[in-house]
């Protein structure tokens, strides 16, 4: 029953996963973040090395699906892929119809992951700083630069 738990509650995060991908400029990997799981996904992809796909090869699936962590990952994809088709269409009206708390919501949240990293560094020292400011002159700059024009088409 814990498992499932678990399993339901990484599910649900995908969904969130899911939502965010939906908007452009808004990462399913800022939710990873702010959910605690970003660290797991990845462990999780780099997973997949040589040795685990040989096992894939020689139909040991039981083996790779452990290895990869495959609970955790059809979990998330499972619920990225419900919200990404279950959602789409109410987050597009939502865009089309209230920009303004959408954009804010999803803002906040990047605001949220921004201030994640920020607590995680254990040392501040100049280089820190610097590369902080740096960094932030450069997201300010590019979301002033003009917008282009893409397709229309999904």
């Amino acid at each position: 029953m814990k498992k499932l738990k678990i399993y339901l509650l990484t599910y649900l995060k995908g969904m969130a996963m899911g939502a965010a991908d939906i908007v452009p400029g808004v990462s399913g990997g800022s939710i990873a973040l702010i959910t605690g799981i970003y660290q797991r996904l990845l462990d999780s992809i780099n997973a997949f090395t040589g040795d685990n796909l040989k096992l894939l090869l020689k139909f040991e699936l039981k083996g790779f699906y452990k290895s990869v962590n495959g609970s955790f990952l059809l979990s998330l994809l499972l619920g990225i892929m419900t919200s990404i088709f279950t959602l789409s269409k109410l987050i597009t009206w939502l865009m089309d119809e209230h920009p303004i708390p959408l954009w804010s919501f999803f803002c906040g949240l990047i605001l949220i992951s921004a201030f994640i990293i920020l607590k995680e560094i254990k040392r501040w020292h100049l280089g820190v700083i610097i590369s902080l400011l740096i960094g932030t002159a450069l997201a300010w700059w590019v979301t002033g630069l003009p917008p282009t024009t893409s397709p229309d088409a999904l």
